[in-house]
């Protein structure tokens, strides 16, 4: 209760305040209206923060942004109808699990992290050499039980080249013991895979070449 009176008290500080301000001044000014994350185009794509452009999912599914630490860069949810816990995400991640440059080392590596602190043990039942975004990739597909907590998963990975880096796209979907998984929202998944196209050099990019350049 204690808590609840404090963020009230909070809200009323950080909102009332300027309220006061523009009455007792009559000069408050209001900030510049932030321009939307996504932009639609005339290709039925969209531009995400002038950054990347891609088929979004159909009405119902929840964007999701990454905020400074997260552990992704953009994605979107949806939850579905049916018993928990009944959905999907997938997501776009620059840094994925492990270091190694080599798709086949970093894909190892991945595998004995994704999941793991679900208690879910996956295992990996497609693994295939496959062309992403344009460029090499190797695309995993694994899920697992966890009867502890009665649910279960099923993942697609692409671990894709970026230059000396690797990215990933992975989309997850999660039902109950007794639940169906739906192919649908891989669909969703694959659209947006297959149409997305980075539209600016990331830093690291500008990095290597700058490094080409100087010959090192």
């Amino acid at each position: 209760m204690e808590m609840r009176k404090r963020y009230f008290s909070l809200l009323g500080t950080l909102f009332g305040l300027p309220v006061l301000m523009a009455l007792l001044g009559g000069c408050a000014t209001m900030e510049p209206k932030k321009p939307p994350a996504m932009v639609p185009t005339d290709r039925g794509t969209v531009v995400y923060l002038e950054k990347y452009e891609f088929k979004r999912p159909p009405e119902g599914w929840a964007l999701m942004r990454n905020v400074e630490g997260g552990d992704f860069e953009l994605g979107f949810m949806k939850i579905e109808k049916g018993d928990f816990p009944t959905q999907t995400t997938f997501m776009y991640d620059e840094f994925p699990y492990g270091s190694s440059q080599d798709l086949d080392k970093r894909a190892d590596y991945y595998c004995t992290k994704f999941l793991f602190n679900s208690g879910i043990e996956a295992k990996v039942t497609r693994r295939e050499k496959a062309t992403v975004t344009g460029r090499e990739a190797l695309v995993l597909e694994m899920g697992g039980e966890n009867p502890v907590q009665k649910e279960k998963a099923k993942s697609i990975i692409s671990l894709v080249k970026k230059g000396n880096r690797i990215v990933s796209f992975v989309c997850t979907q999660w039902r109950p013991l007794n639940g169906t998984f739906s192919e649908e929202p891989f669909g969703h998944f694959e659209a947006f895979l297959q149409s997305f196209r980075f539209l600016t050099k990331d830093f690291y990019e500008q990095l290597e070449e700058e490094m080409t350049k100087a010959g090192l």
